[in-house]
């Protein structure tokens, strides 16, 4: 299961997402993809100064703790309105090395819908195509910006290149 998901999350275009967001008139969801963690800690850190005068949370879900931690110490990001969750994937709870989420898309909507988020960042999530539009859907509708930041790994690194 986890494989297909991975594979219908890897087919996502940035073309897909670009058709949604300008039917939607907005960029209310984003795919990004991070090459290291420098990359994705200077990403949060971009997140948060875009939303800090929204005056709500950010929402991290399965964030890179690494990354996170840096926020506040390299770049000077103040974290009274960040909000982290961590969500466990059990089929892999022995090997830590592969943080894959194993999301509630249902929670994840209601939160999008309810606005009370200037922005929810989603790392390494795996999802469906529907799962996708869904997610704009709401996220339009409460007007929160939602992101799925994806971390390649070296040998998706190696093939791009």
């Amino acid at each position: 299961m986890i494989s297909t998901l991975t594979n219908n999350t890897n087919n996502l275009t940035s073309k897909n997402i670009k058709e949604c967001n300008i039917a939607n008139n907005e960029n209310w969801f984003e795919l990004k993809n991070i090459t290291d963690k420098s990359e994705l800690s200077k990403q949060y850190a971009t997140i948060c100064q875009q939303h800090k005068q929204q005056k709500k949370w950010v929402l991290f879900i399965n964030p890179d703790e690494a990354s996170l931690e840096q926020l506040a110490n390299i770049h000077g990001v103040d974290i009274s309105k960040v909000l982290c969750v961590n969500v466990k994937d059990k089929a892999n709870d022995d090997n830590h090395n592969e943080k894959t989420a194993n999301l509630n898309i249902e929670q994840i909507k209601s939160v999008l819908c309810r606005g009370n988020c200037s922005a929810v960042i989603l790392s390494n999530a795996f999802l469906e195509q529907e799962e996708i539009l869904e997610l704009t859907d709401c996220a339009e509708q409460g007007e929160t910006q939602c992101l799925i930041l994806k971390t390649l790994t070296y040998r998706e690194n190696t093939i791009l290149h």
